[in-house]
């Protein structure tokens, strides 16, 4: 498994800030997200080959596209959603990056909208080589396993898998290991966090089995990355909080693969 650096853990900094933080605290490898109306870039303004230079001058590498989801509201949110996200597996396959990640909307919005404009996403998928990576979210329409039930059920494309949360399953009481043994050929990305209730919290300081959660994926022959994700209250501390997390994060890797 290979440790890699989600740019939410620093959604209050500028693009470039956040790269020289994240490069300076050792990091190599990068998911960005890339939500125009939120974080860190807007792909519709910067081209692939601008990204990478910007990247790749930093001394990192992209492995993964945060686009956010697809906006369930309306046909209108829903067209506007999936031309973007089109555009960042456009992106994704001249950049070489085999994977996009995103979550759904609102517990109270129906998971059928969206598992079909999941599957209209397919072909383009499969033409670029990209995997959509879906993420659970707490109270979110992607939460339990019986939303990725659902979704599995209605898709059956090798390029759409799942990204595990492991803070926001703990929220959700969800048991991890349980899901790890239902869906390990699906699991195609993971997102590091540490949960008390709902709240991040720096890693280990938490209820959050990682280090068990990492174990049984590696059980389970799973050999990807494994993306930080830190959204502290205290958020003042997360430079600190990110250097402090990749020699923890690697010692739970070495000890589950050990």
């Amino acid at each position: 498994m290979k440790l890699a650096f989600c740019s939410v853990c620093l959604h209050k900094h500028p693009f470039e800030q956040m790269l020289s933080i994240a490069s300076h605290a050792g990091y190599k490898d990068l998911e960005l997200i890339a939500i125009p109306t939120w974080i860190h870039v807007d792909l519709n303004k910067l081209s692939p080959s601008a990204l990478e230079k910007t990247v790749s001058g930093h001394g990192m590498k992209l492995i993964a596209l945060y686009p956010g989801g697809v906006d369930t509201k309306s046909d209108e949110t829903i067209a506007k959603s999936l031309k973007y996200i089109q555009s960042t597996i456009s992106a994704a396959s001249e950049l070489g990056v085999s994977r996009i990640v995103f979550t759904g909307n609102t517990r109270e919005e129906p998971l059928d909208a969206a598992i079909e404009a999941y599957q209209s996403l397919v072909p383009y998928l499969q033409a670029a080589n990209v995997t959509l990576c879906l993420e659970n979210h707490y109270r979110n329409q992607i939460e339990f396993p019986e939303d990725y039930d659902a979704i599995f059920k209605a898709i059956d494309s090798p390029n759409i898998g799942m990204t595990i949360d492991t803070g926001h399953f703990t929220s959700s009481q969800v048991d991890i290991p349980a899901l790890i043994d239902r869906f390990a050929e699906r699991v195609r990305h993971v997102h590091l966090k540490d949960h008390i209730g709902t709240q991040s919290v720096m890693i280990g300081k938490g209820r959050t089995d990682n280090p068990g959660i990492l174990k049984r994926l590696h059980q389970k022959g799973y050999a990807g990355y494994i993306s930080l994700e830190l959204e502290v209250a205290d958020y003042e501390n997360s430079e600190a909080y990110i250097a402090e997390a990749k020699s923890l994060i690697e010692g739970y890797i070495a000890k589950a693969e050990s």
